[in-house]
């Protein structure tokens, strides 16, 4: 996949999080009309830069924003 759609992606779901704050990758997905395949790969991005807190809950991987937390996981 070319990056630019993955940076594109990924400002996508950065700005929903800050909205929805913590939401599963399959249901973010299905509100941003991606594929889970490219939201994960924008999650990673986003993750990589510290954005975003990617956590397991129930079987899924959660996503949420990074000033979410009280503190940062580093």
């Amino acid at each position: 996949m070319d990056k630019r759609i993955v940076g594109t992606n990924a400002g996508k779901v950065w700005l929903a999080l800050k909205e929805i704050g913590e939401i599963s990758i399959p249901e973010l997905a299905r509100r941003l009309k991606l594929s889970v395949e490219s939201t994960a790969l924008a999650a990673g991005w986003l993750a990589r830069e510290n954005k975003i807190c990617i956590q397991r809950k129930n079987g899924l991987l959660a996503l949420s924003d990074e000033n979410s937390f009280p503190f940062n996981f580093g």
